[in-house]
C-alpha cells in the first residue's frame, strides 16, 4: 500500500514537472514574432443569372515552421470556407449554405516543384516557385456560392469567407505542437458582406 502511494506521488511529481516546463515555454511558443498569416485581400460577389458568384484574392504568408515542413516533404492542406447566413430578428441567424474548397500543397524535393491539388475536383497544378503556387491558391474566380432560389426577397443575407491551414490534416507527430503554437495557427478572420439581390 505504501509503495502504491509512493508510485502515485512520483507520477504526480513528473506530471507537474512536465506541466511547469510546458507553461514556462508557453509565452515563447504563443507570442512568436515569426508568425505570418492569411489575409482576405479582396472580395466581390455578384448575381450571375440565378447563381450568386464570387471573385476573391487571398494572401498567404507562411512562417518559417510551415515553410520548413513543406520543404521537408510534409503536405499542407488549405481550406477556404464559405457561408451564407440569413439574418433573423427574433431568432438565431440561420445558415443557408456552407461550403469548403480544400487544396493540398506539396513540395517535391527532387524536382524542386510545388504541386497544388484541388481535393474537391481532383485536379492538379505544378509550379516552379512557392510564390506562384500561393498566388494560384489565393485566386478565386467566378465561384458559385448559392442559387437565387435559396435567397428570398425582403430578407437580409450575409456571405462569409475565411481561409486557414487545416492543422488536423498534418501528420500525427506534428499536430500537438501545431495546436499550441501560433506559428502553425494560420487563419484569416471571417470576412463578411451583405448579399445584394
Amino acid at each position: 500500500m505504501h509503495a502504491l502511494k509512493k508510485s502515485n506521488q512520483i507520477r504526480t511529481y513528473r506530471f507537474c514537472s512536465i506541466l511547469f516546463a510546458f507553461l514556462s515555454l508557453w509565452p515563447l511558443t504563443v507570442f512568436s514574432e515569426d508568425v505570418k498569416g492569411i489575409e482576405i485581400d479582396y472580395i466581390n460577389g455578384v448575381m450571375n443569372g440565378d447563381v450568386y458568384t464570387i471573385d476573391a484574392r487571398i494572401l498567404y504568408d507562411f512562417g518559417t515552421e510551415a515553410r520548413k515542413a513543406l520543404d521537408h516533404g510534409i503536405a499542407l492542406q488549405i481550406d477556404i470556407e464559405f457561408r451564407v447566413i440569413k439574418r433573423r430578428q427574433w431568432l438565431w441567424d440561420k445558415t443557408i449554405t456552407s461550403k469548403v474548397l480544400s487544396y493540398r500543397l506539396e513540395h517535391h524535393p527532387l524536382s524542386g516543384h510545388y504541386l497544388v491539388t484541388n481535393l474537391i475536383e481532383g485536379s492538379r497544378r505544378q509550379f516552379q516557385r512557392l510564390e506562384s503556387a500561393l498566388n494560384y491558391l489565393g485566386t478565386i474566380k467566378n465561384y458559385s456560392l448559392v442559387s437565387r432560389g435559396f435567397l428570398l426577397p425582403n430578407n437580409v443575407y450575409i456571405a462569409r469567407i475565411r481561409a486557414l491551414l487545416n492543422i488536423q490534416e498534418l501528420p500525427a507527430p506534428l499536430r500537438p505542437l501545431a495546436y499550441v503554437t501560433s506559428k502553425w495557427r494560420l487563419a484569416s478572420p471571417w470576412h463578411e458582406w451583405i448579399i445584394q439581390l
